[in-house]
């Protein structure tokens, strides 16, 4: 009786002692951007089915600053985790039940990426929502904006169904339909050479 108390007694600090440790090491340290996070554990991890703009981009400031107040120094749980090619884990991430995935979303900073998620119509929803509200990086000030200078008009735009990058000067047949997301990706240039180095082709229509 006393060794089966004494192997229960042990079992039972073992298991409290593991919950703890759980519980540190998904502690979010660290903030990276808009999607993605760092654990006390070294772990870096990305909102699976997310994408927020880059650094550098309209609303990325915004993006990593609503995520820090999320998750920052708080116990977080994923699931669904799967490991990406850049060695970060991909996950659904909860605190305290809060779904942050769909909550990023919700508030305009970030849309859907292609990868499989289990809870992609819900993403969805939230981004088509987040859009046609005008809230982050949908709003006006990431939609088009101003260019840089009076002679940068030339339209740097994205396909978002073969993410081929295209630029329209003025003349193009085109030019005025084409809206700009300075929040992923798509930029006004100065001059073709410009556009070309940075990977963008003429438009049809030119």
């Amino acid at each position: 009786m006393i060794l089966a108390l004494a192997i229960g007694g042990i079992w039972g600090i073992w298991e409290i002692r593991g919950g703890w440790d759980v519980a540190t090491n998904n502690v979010v340290v660290r903030v990276n951007d808009g999607d993605t996070f760092q654990l006390a554990s070294g772990k870096r991890v990305r909102l699976m089915g997310v994408d927020s703009p880059e650094y550098g981009s309209c609303g990325a400031d915004a993006a990593k600053k609503f995520l820090t107040g999320l998750v920052l120094n708080k116990v977080v749980r994923l699931e669904n985790e799967t490991t990406e090619a850049y060695g970060r884990s991909l996950a659904n991430v909860y605190v305290d039940g809060a779904y942050i995935n769909e909550k990023i979303m919700a508030a305009g900073f970030a849309r859907p990426d292609y990868r499989p998620n289990r809870y992609r119509d819900q993403l969805t929803a939230a981004f088509h929502l987040a859009k046609n509200a005008k809230l982050g990086a949908w709003s006006d000030e990431c939609q088009n904006g101003l260019p840089p200078q009076k002679d940068c008009v030339i339209k740097g735009n994205i396909d978002q169904q073969t993410y081929e990058k295209f630029y329209h000067l003025p003349k193009c047949r085109h030019y005025n339909q084409i809206q700009l997301n300075l929040a992923f990706g798509e930029r006004w240039f100065c001059s073709e050479a410009e556009a070309t180095a940075a990977g963008f082709k003429r438009g049809g229509g030119c």
